[in-house]
């Protein structure tokens, strides 16, 4: 006789309950501190890209569109270059009469300025303070025709007494010129006046140059032409609106025209064959 087995339920062994870790979490950037980089971010925007710089970046924070790493990474470099220029010619200094033009133009053009100041100087170039607030290093090579402006600094090869009625007409064509940087680098940047001068040039040269023009042909040793503005640069213009035109006219005509809608609510109603 044999004697019936119990069947015991196996123990369950309760799960050992461990403490639950919180997640990691990235702290939040404090209103201060975002405010702050958002500040930053426009500075270095209107220092490399003028007001138009600025304005663009304000327009993509309210549209809620933060810069790429690469832009950001630009810009900032960008500005860092320009400070580093504009302070190493802080330390060589400008005299003038102190105006709030002539001021304003010698710190906006400060970046520029340093650049071509320390090319002048590191070419042995002798630097001469101008008496409305420019600077003239005087250079035996590496000129462009007589001398080109970098923001408020003369680079020349032209060695010319300073009280002569010569050196005060050129110097106040130059002082034009830095009055130019100045304007559009608050503008656009640094870079819109080489550009737009580079323009000007590819297509009215020499005298026939706008920007020439208004510092003043005869005060900057160019001789009047007489065809001024020059005939080849108009039809130059001329010419290339017309490509430019033809070319956005053949694009639009290669697309072709837009589909037409096939909603039954808003096409109109067929009518029957025996109406």
């Amino acid at each position: 006789m044999t004697t019936p087995t119990l069947d015991r339920p196996a123990p369950t062994v309760a799960p050992e309950r461990r403490p639950a870790v919180p997640e990691r979490q990235v702290p939040a950037m404090r209103p201060g501190n975002r405010r702050a980089r958002t500040a930053l971010w426009w500075a270095a925007c209107l220092i490399c890209g003028g007001f138009v710089g600025l304005v663009l970046a304000i327009v993509g924070a309210l549209r809620g569109r933060a810069p790429s790493r690469l832009r950001r990474g630009v810009v900032t470099a960008g500005a860092a270059v320009q400070l580093a220029s504009g302070g190493s010619f802080a330390v060589a200094g400008s005299e003038g009469d102190g105006g709030l033009w002539e001021t304003t133009r010698v710190v906006v053009n400060a970046p520029v300025s340093g650049a071509a100041l320390l090319y002048g100087v590191g070419k042995g170039g002798e630097v001469r303070q101008g008496d409305n607030g420019t600077t003239a290093v005087v250079l035996d090579d590496g000129v462009v025709r007589a001398g080109t402006m970098f923001g408020t600094v003369f680079l020349t090869d032209q060695r010319m007494e300073a009280d002569s009625r010569r050196t005060q007409r050129l110097a106040e064509h130059e002082a034009r010129h830095a009055d130019q940087w100045a304007a559009f680098s608050l503008a656009g940047g640094p870079a819109a006046f080489p550009a737009l001068y580079a323009l000007d040039e590819a297509f009215f040269p020499g005298a026939f140059n706008h920007f020439e023009r208004q510092a003043g042909l005869d005060d900057g040793g160019y001789d009047t032409p007489s065809d001024c503005p020059s005939i080849a640069g108009q039809l130059t213009l001329v010419s290339l609106g017309l490509v430019v035109g033809s070319t956005l006219v053949a694009r639009r005509r290669l697309r072709g025209p837009a589909p037409a809608s096939t909603d039954i609510s808003t096409s109109p109603a067929r009518r029957p064959d025996n109406w």
